[in-house]
């Protein structure tokens, strides 16, 4: 079967090394596998990451050591009496120690619509990447920065791609109370709630420089004027016009 192995009739749900082995128990990450040189371990598609019922599933051994290190998941769809498979879900297993490390959907065209990243191959997704189905650019990364299985960072991206704020969770408590935000990618305030109220209590302004490339006219760069804060009024303001406002 060379780098690729399918998930077959002959072996029903679970995954084999060989069609000729037989199921012996099956739960987790892996599956037991009676094979001529006596019982395996090997990796499955991980039903909690992706929808899997009625999906075709099939498995590759990149590596070639028998056991896979990635999943796809296809939908049968049927297009003017023809059968097509549509991937759905691809898992894979980059340290190739039976856990997933990266996980992405695709919605019926094809599209991202997630994509899931353990970057510290701890067996816990540290960031997920969410795809706008129209465009298909980046609209929100959130991030896992203390792990403990929460997000704490959210990145928020404009139409172009480019940032547009952050909101970070300093306490753990699942609340934003940094605001940082942007215009066009490039940072111009940052909002502060220091007692954790979800009341803004500060605000950082960043002096927005000329760009070195823009030629030399003798004359101060026209600036556009910074907002004094998020809906016109100062310190005080709620959390939930950060929010808005990034």
């Amino acid at each position: 079967m060379g780098n690729r192995l399918v998930f077959g009739a002959c072996l029903g749900a679970a995954l084999a090394v060989a069609c000729g082995g037989s199921q012996k128990k099956a739960g987790g990450d892996t599956v037991g596998m009676e094979t001529s040189t006596g019982e395996v371990q090997v990796p499955r598609v991980d039903k909690s990451l992706c929808d899997t019922a009625g999906k075709q599933v099939s498995a590759f051994d990149l590596n070639r050591d028998s056991r896979p290190d990635v999943w796809k998941l296809y939908d049968q769809v049927d297009e003017g009496g023809t059968t097509i498979n549509v991937l759905t879900c691809k898992q894979v297993d980059l340290d190739h120690d039976g856990k997933k490390d990266y996980v992405i959907t695709y919605n019926a065209n094809g599209g991202k619509i997630s994509e899931n990243f353990d970057f510290d191959f701890d067996g816990k997704f540290d960031a997920t990447h969410y795809y706008d189905q129209k465009s298909g650019d980046i609209y929100l990364v959130e991030r896992d920065s203390d792990f403990d299985k929460q997000p704490d960072i959210w990145e928020k991206f404009d139409g172009g791609g480019a940032l547009e704020s952050v909101r970070r969770d300093r306490n753990a408590d699942g609340k934003p109370d940094v605001w940082e935000q942007y215009d066009k990618g490039t940072l111009i305030a940052i909002l502060y709630d220091d007692d954790f109220d979800q009341r803004v209590d500060r605000k950082d302004e960043v002096e927005r420089r000329q760009p070195p490339s823009a030629p030399a006219t003798g004359e101060p760069a026209d600036e556009e004027p910074l907002d004094e804060d998020i809906d016109g009024e100062g310190e005080g303001e709620t959390a939930e016009a950060a929010d808005e406002a990034g």
